[in-house]
């Protein structure tokens, strides 16, 4: 990276893709329950409430009444909650913050799932800050998600490193100057620590695994 960046002083990290999955099985179910129309309509739903305009389960009734599904909508929204954490990563960011970086979650989520992370997995509880777009009102790829971000944070573009798996949230970011940089799910935990290793001082990938 150029040495022009001020130092790091927080690592902001997606959920989906980055530190989380969702569990195999809820796209075939939905097309099993509804067909490929149905999947479509599901997912822009929830794409539409993910600002908080909309409540989630509401939209989804939605869905299910037009596409004339005999289908509980509560049980179907349940799908959304099948998360699966991986632990070494939740570790890095333990590690992290033991290293004096702050450690944020910006993740795009509608209230019902959010809440949920929130809630009953106790995401929040392993980062410094937690920015859910449900409660901004803002949603990645808007540059106004992280410009509120910033705001919050009063670090300098250039000290906070974002970590997503859509490129189109990266480029957003880096438009205003954040160290922005696309994960890949296969390239694991590995793959997270070499991005934060490279903006630590005098270390290279091997070396730059935070104590």
């Amino acid at each position: 990276m150029p040495s022009t960046r001020p130092p790091l002083r927080t690592v902001l990290l997606d959920a989906d893709g980055v530190l989380q999955r969702r569990r195999p099985g809820l796209v075939r179910g939905l097309l099993r329950l509804g067909g490929p129309g149905f999947l479509y309509d599901a997912i822009r739903a929830e794409v539409g409430c993910l600002t908080d305009r909309r409540d989630f389960v509401d939209a989804l009734t939605e869905v299910i009444a037009r596409h004339r599904l005999r289908a509980d909508p509560a049980a179907v929204a349940r799908r959304w909650l099948h998360i699966a954490i991986d632990p070494a990563r939740l570790d890095l960011v333990a590690e992290l913050r033991a290293a004096g970086i702050r450690c944020g979650l910006a993740t795009n989520q509608h209230r019902y799932r959010g809440t949920y992370m929130r809630d009953v997995l106790g995401l929040d509880a392993h980062f410094d800050a937690a920015f859910y777009s449900f409660e901004r009102g803002l949603a990645k790829p808007d540059q106004a998600f992280f410009a509120s971000i910033l705001d919050d944070l009063g670090d300098p573009a250039g000290a906070v490193l974002f970590l997503d798996d859509l490129p189109g949230n990266v480029v957003s970011a880096r438009r205003l100057g954040i160290d922005a940089r696309l994960h890949l799910w296969r390239s694991g935990v590995a793959g997270l620590r070499r991005a934060v290793a490279s903006r630590l001082p005098g270390t290279g990938p091997e070396r730059g695994r935070p104590q």
